[in-house]
């Protein structure tokens, strides 16, 4: 596996300054508050990236991720299937399996979700009690994830995998909107240079991309440390684009707990 990519961030900053992503969050989170957000530059700079999972500097985010109400998991929508391909298709902030209101057993469930890594990881976070994101373009989160942390502090920690071109970048925003962060980097499929990446963040991501074993296993154990629910007790309630926790009513009857999978158009699939 080769490193993730240490030089880009300046060229990056400097194409994004033309487009929407740039210039709102130049509006929204650096004009407002220049002294944290060149700190937050300046950290990122320094980061020291490798294959494994990145912890930023500061606060308690060397430590473990602990999860509850004010944190969130950010999931790459390029780890969607491609063959066969996600029902809920993408690009886009939509999971089937997390959404939906009834909840589902295995035997129900399509075979594209369960390879899912989305599923996998999505339904660890609603155990740790965090908000699921999956993630589309940069200006969705910055919208959905660091200008909500930054003006309510709705979000203080999170857990993200992402591209190795774009960590540090990421990075800068989370250090500038106040989130302790774990930045997991895709192992292939990802995005090497600016065109590539914006060509994703515009939706136009042919590729699947996927996580190494070795930080897919280190992923899920700082899920499992931080469990807060039972396997199985925790469905999700989606408010805009971030999906949510809710705990399942303990009325239900085992019958009920574990109806099919509905299709966008309402149908039910198996």
């Amino acid at each position: 596996m080769n490193a993730p990519c240490q030089g880009g961030m300046w060229a990056f900053c400097l194409h994004s300054l033309i487009r929407e992503y740039g210039w709102q969050f130049c509006r929204r989170i650096a004009l407002p508050h220049p002294v944290r957000t060149i700190r937050a530059v300046r950290a990122a700079h320094a980061l020291k990236l490798s294959d494994g999972v990145t912890a930023l500097p500061g606060g308690q985010a060397s430590g473990s991720f602990d999860g509850g109400a004010r944190s969130i998991v950010g999931l790459g929508f390029c780890l969607k299937p491609l063959d066969p391909l996600c029902p809920a298709c993408r690009p886009n902030h939509d999971c089937l399996y997390l959404e939906n209101p009834d909840g589902t057993g295995m035997t129900a469930v399509p075979a594209a979700c369960r390879q899912c890594v989305i599923r996998e990881f999505g339904t660890l976070a609603g155990r740790a009690g965090a908000a699921v994101y999956i993630m589309t373009s940069a200006r969705d989160i910055l919208f959905d994830v660091f200008a909500p942390a930054l003006a309510e502090g709705r979000f203080a920690s999170g857990l993200f995998t992402l591209c190795r071109y774009s960590l540090k970048p990421f990075a800068t925003g989370l250090l500038a909107a106040g989130i302790r962060g774990w930045l997991v980097p895709f192992e292939t499929g990802d995005c090497r240079d600016y065109p590539t990446w914006l060509q994703a963040d515009r939706g136009n991501k042919q590729e699947q991309t996927a996580i190494c074993e070795t930080n897919r296993q280190g992923m899920a154990a700082m899920l499992r440390a931080a469990a807060r629910e039972p396997a199985g007790a925790v469905q999700f309630q989606r408010r805009g684009n971030v999906l949510y926790p809710r705990r399942e009513p303990a009325s239900r009857s085992g019958a009920e707990a574990a109806p099919l999978l509905r299709s966008p158009g309402g149908a039910v699939g198996i």
